[in-house]
C-alpha cells in the first residue's frame, strides 16, 4: 500500500495536470474568440448591397447568426473559467475549516467539474462553430456551383 506522502504527490500531481489541461482549453478558447470576432467584422464590412441569389443571401444570414452565437456561448464557456476557480475556493474553505475544527481524518480529493449550463454552452458553442463554418464555405462557392451547373447543362 502506498504511503501518505506518495498518495499527496500523486494528487498533486494529477491536480497540476488537470490545471494545466484546463489553462490551455481556455487559451485555445481565447484564440477561437478573438479570430471569429475578427472575423465576424470582417464578414460585416465586406457585405455590399449588390443582388445576389436568394440562397446565398440564405448562406449568409446563417453564417453570420451561428458565428454571433458560437462567440456569445464560447464567452459563456470562458466564464466558466471564474466560475470553476470560485466553486475550488469554497471547496478550499470549506476543507480549510475541517481541518481546523479538527474533522478531517483523510485526504480530501475532488475534481471540480463545471455545471450543465456550461457543458452545454461548450457543445452549442462547437455546435454553432461548426455550422458556421460550413454556412460560410457555402456562401463563398454557392455562385460558382450554380455557374458550373448552369454552363454544363446549356
Amino acid at each position: 500500500m502506498a504511503s501518505r506522502e506518495e498518495l499527496q504527490k500523486k494528487l498533486l500531481e494529477i491536480q497540476e495536470t488537470q490545471n494545466e489541461r484546463q489553462e490551455k482549453y481556455y487559451s485555445w478558447l481565447k484564440t477561437i474568440i478573438t479570430i471569429s470576432v475578427g472575423l465576424f467584422g470582417i464578414i460585416v464590412s465586406f457585405k455590399s448591397d449588390d443582388q445576389t441569389s436568394q440562397l446565398r443571401s440564405i448562406f449568409f444570414i446563417i453564417s453570420i447568426s451561428t458565428l454571433g452565437l458560437g462567440i456569445l456561448f464560447g464567452l459563456t464557456s470562458l466564464y466558466s473559467e471564474v466560475h470553476l476557480l470560485d466553486r475550488s475556493r469554497k471547496k478550499l474553505i470549506e476543507q480549510t475549516h475541517k481541518l481546523i475544527d479538527g474533522n478531517a481524518d483523510s485526504i480530501e480529493f475532488e475534481f471540480i467539474k463545471p455545471s450543465i449550463f456550461y457543458k452545454i454552452s461548450y457543445r452549442l458553442c462547437y455546435m454553432f462553430y461548426i455550422i458556421s463554418l460550413i454556412s460560410l464555405i457555402g456562401y463563398a462557392i454557392i455562385d460558382d456551383i450554380n455557374n458550373v451547373c448552369l454552363n454544363n447543362f446549356n
